[in-house]
Formats: structure tokens, sequence, C-alpha cells
């Protein structure tokens, strides 16, 4: 039997998304628990980019071709506590080493892995399985347990499932931002096997373009800062946003709704000395910047696709002989994290909360009964990371 809390006839409250646009409160009973699951109390979950778009119907389809199986409890940035987790649970699901228990405080693995299929086979740790269960929009909430998203006061979780602890001098409303920390963390180390190759790459001593300014923007300036980016220079809106990325160590910052394409060409280039930039980070989600971020590089450089992830049905053209073969350039997809990158996210957490102010990075939360509110505002941008507290 799986220890801690057991199923009674209380409700778990979770927010649910029917469809794009169509959220509701609704409670569920209190799942059991058997040997190879768990149980979560939620104590934050952010809302994510892809919640955003869910919302406002412009998602095609997830990575991999997966549609969103409504109805959903959204979110996926969460920080929990375990209130319940079966023996083989305990064991199976710790990425850090060690048995879990009820209590340990926790960042879940939102995409599963079956094990079984090529993708899992061939690319073990990244999230490319075939099944494309993703907890927030790829399970949905009519079947029983019901509880496979953030927006809920608690959270099953599957076998499949793998947890980071949290440290304990991260605080909730730090670690809430792991997830999408990870992701940053994964993009950085998309590239730096590169490092090898003669004149190929960066060291990351060197300069960084991020485009855009929301918190997937921000993990990525804070991952190429730790590792050792010489020069970051960031090009996005709006001014909130802007400001906010200063007190993160940010060079640069150019506002791109009061300034024409050639102005931030000529901004950027004479930021990082004239060469261009040795990496760009296309945080955005509009495939419509690419070509204009492919500009800012300098020979061999990397542009690295991480915030389109969804298919929002947009398309772009660019000119790939000026921008990408006539300057040897690379360019990486990088559609999500790797399991691994949880305990990194968190680890870099703990180690530059001295010098990062992370605590500034969740900008308004929210009781869940607010959904409607706490959508608005993380869609009106005049936030950074808007969170749940259930």
């Amino acid at each position: 039997m799986a220890s801690g809390a057991s199923p009674g006839s209380s409700k778990v409250r979770a927010a649910v998304m029917d469809a794009p646009g169509s959220m509701r409160m609704a409670g569920f009973p209190v799942p059991a628990v058997g040997e190879e699951t768990a149980l979560i109390d939620v104590d934050l979950c952010g809302i994510c980019g892809t919640d955003k778009h869910i919302y406002m119907d412009l998602v095609k389809s997830h990575p991999l071709g997966m549609p969103t199986k409504f109805p959903i409890i959204p979110g996926h940035e969460i920080v929990g506590r375990i209130s319940a987790i079966g023996p083989r649970a305990a064991k199976r699901m710790s990425l850090t080493g060690g048995d879990l228990r009820p209590g340990d405080r926790v960042v879940p693995v939102i995409d599963l892995r079956c094990g079984e299929c090529t993708g899992c086979k061939m690319h073990p740790g990244w999230p490319t399985c075939e099944r494309g269960e993703t907890y927030g929009w790829g399970i949905t909430s009519k079947d029983p347990p019901h509880l496979f998203g953030g927006f809920a006061e608690k959270m099953f979780l599957l076998p499949q499932t793998k947890l980071a602890r949290v440290p304990d001098s991260v605080p909730d409303e730090v670690a809430v931002y792991a997830e999408v920390l990870a992701v940053g963390f994964t993009s950085v180390a998309r590239i730096s096997h590169s490092m090898q190759l003669g004149g190929e790459g960066t060291s990351f001593v060197g300069d960084v373009v991020v485009q855009g300014s929301g918190p997937l923007a921000l993990a990525h300036v804070i991952a190429a800062k730790v590792a050792g980016a010489r020069r970051i220079v960031v090009v996005g809106m709006p001014e909130y946003r802007l400001e906010l990325m200063k007190k993160f160590g940010v060079d640069l910052v150019i506002d791109a709704g009061k300034t024409d394409r050639h102005e931030r060409s000529g901004r950027v280039a004479e930021a990082v000395g004239g060469e261009g930039a040795d990496v760009v980070f296309e945080c955005t989600g509009d495939p419509g910047v690419v070509e204009e971020g492919l500009s800012y590089l300098k020979p061999f450089g990397y542009y690295v696709v991480a915030g389109i992830y969804s298919d929002n049905g947009m398309t772009t053209t660019l000119n790939v002989q000026k921008y990408v073969s006539g300057r040897y350039a690379t360019v990486v997809g990088s559609g999500g994290q790797t399991e691994q990158s949880y305990g990194q996210a968190l680890r870099m957490m703990e180690s530059f909360a001295g010098t990062i102010p992370f605590e500034k990075v969740v900008s308004h939360q929210f009781p869940l009964e607010k959904h409607a509110e706490a959508m608005a505002t993380a869609i009106s941008e005049k936030s950074m990371k808007v969170a749940f507290r259930p």
C-alpha cells in the first residue's frame, strides 16, 4: 500500500478547460494511489505560453503532431509536496537518487516516456515518446483519475513520471520556474558540444542575443549568463518586461515595438562589436522573427528555435543562402527539455541565489477561482510569470 494521504469523500478543486477560451471550476474524487503511482499537493503552478496559446485557440498541434486532448486540467510548471506514493514509485520516480517519501517537495517532469518506442530507445531522457503523453495538455481530465494537470489542488502521477527534489533553500516561488529554466539549460546544452570543433560554435565567452522578453526568454538569459556569456542583448517588448530583464544582467534591451528591423540590426551589431552574435535564441513563438534573428549571427553561429513549441499554423520565408548556408550557420530546434535538466535547473537556483534575483520571476499569484483574471493577466504581458496557488 502507498504511504501518505488516503482517498476520501472530499473533492479536489481544479480549473478545467473544456475548449479554447472556456474554463470552469470542477471537483474530482481524491484518487487512490497504488504501488507505482503517486499524488502531490500542488503548491504553485505557473501559466506557460502554451497554456495561453491553447486558451486563445492558437494551437493546431504540439510537438510530434500531438493534439490537445480536451477536456484538460492545464498546467505543467509545478512545484508540490508528495502526499502519497507507492513503494515502487518511491524508488523509480526519483531523478536524484534515494527513495522519495511523503512530504518531499518535488518538481514533476512533465513529459512521460514509455521506454519502449523508438523515440524513447534512441533518445533517452528526451521528450520524443511516440505516445505523446504530457501533463497539462496531453492527457484528458475526462477519464479517471482525472487529475493530470497543475491547475488543481492535487495532481496524480502515473508510473512513468520522474520527480526532481527541490533543495531546501529554494522556495516554492522560485522552484515553480524550474520547468522553464530547464528549457534554457537544455538549449545551451544542445549547442555546447560543437565547441570541440575548430572555429564552430561558442564557448559562451561570447555574445548572445535573445529574441523575446517573457519567462522563456529570461530562462535563456539566465542559462547563458551562468554558462559565461560575454554580452547579452534582448530584443523584445513590452517595456515592463524589458525593464525586468535589466535586473538579470542583460547588457542591452531593444524595444521591438519602437524600432524597425534595420535599426534593431544596427544596434545589435554595435552591441556585439560589429562581428555578429555567437548564438541567437528565438523565444517569441513567432516564426516571423526567424530571418531577422539569423541576420544577427556571425559566421558559424548558432540559431536556436526554442519558443515555437506548438504549431500555430504560421509559416515564414527567409533567404536561406544569405542567412544560413552563406554564413555556415547552424539552426537547432529545441522543443522542450531533457528530464535530467530539471535537476540542473534546481541546482542552478540553489547555487546562484545570491547573484541572480530568481525571486523576481513570479510577478503575480492567483487562486484557482480567479482563473479568468489570471489568464488575462498572463496574456496582457504586463507580468512576467503568473502562477496559481491552489
